[in-house]
């Protein structure tokens, strides 16, 4: 464990300015976009909702972004062990179990994926502050609607992706984490050790993660979905399990060296 926690506080430290520069993008980006969007609201024009503001202002879309530039990251903290002085054989003469060394990489990758949700759920709440300051000021704020706040969160489809209601739902985002994380550091070792069958695996988990993402992102237009959540959320977790396995096999024999 004295181990394990070194190496995740070293790898941490790698992505300590990169998740705080991250993090403040995720916040602000999104304000900026919503005070531009807001620009052209008036007490005389049609007032669209919260969620629907958001979306219109690209905020959907800065999360993406956001997300894919940590998993970028996360790759150029995996090669990055390969230049230079190619410390990756200094990790692997380590004192330490070899599963020390995946899963400090790994949880470095996790809670910078956990900050960045994090982040951006506090971006939706101040975004909705600068929405509500805007619509308040009309008419001594007749127009703003009482918890606009909970009924944006409940009619938002994509702000129930991030912070999901019901069991279904939050397993399903814990699913759709899991299989992010491990599947990316599982194709990275893959690449590394020149197992490339493991992306046959990879690309099936990536084509169910966007069917999940896809009707989680349309549920109001399926009442009545084809798709189990939590079948789909079983099958993630267990393509997440073979990755975690498999990752450990190729670390425990060395051949990403």
């Amino acid at each position: 464990m004295k181990g394990l926690y070194r190496l995740l506080n070293l790898e941490f430290g790698k992505w300590i300015v990169f998740a705080a520069l991250l993090c403040a993008a995720a916040i602000l980006a999104p304000l900026f976009l919503l005070y531009g969007q807001l620009e052209s609201y008036s007490a005389y024009t049609v007032n669209e909702r919260y969620e629907n503001v958001y979306v219109s202002a690209g905020g959907v879309l800065l999360f993406g972004m956001f997300v894919a530039l940590a998993c970028a990251y996360f790759l150029v903290t995996v090669y990055a062990d390969y230049w230079g002085s190619k410390s990756v054989y200094t990790y692997l003469s380590l004192p330490v179990r070899r599963e020390a060394l995946y899963l400090s990489k790994l949880g470095a990758f996790a809670i910078c994926l956990l900050l960045l949700l994090a982040a951006q759920l506090i971006g939706i709440r101040l975004g909705y502050a600068l929405y509500a300051a805007k619509v308040g000021s009309y008419e001594g704020g007749h127009f703003l609607m009482h918890n606009g706040f909970f009924l944006a969160m409940i009619r938002s489809e994509f702000f129930r992706l991030l912070l999901p209601l019901g069991l279904a739902r939050i397993v399903s985002t814990l699913a759709l984490f899991a299989v992010t994380t491990t599947g990316l550091y599982f194709g990275a070792l893959s690449e590394r050790s020149r197992e490339y069958f493991g992306f046959a695996a990879i690309a099936f988990a990536a084509w169910i993660a966007f069917r999940v993402v896809a009707y989680r992102l349309g549920e109001n237009e399926h009442i009545l979905g084809d798709i189990s959540l939590l079948y789909s959320s079983c099958l993630l977790f267990a393509l997440s399990a073979v990755f975690v396995r498999q990752s450990l096999r190729i670390v425990k024999k060395g051949a990403i060296a």
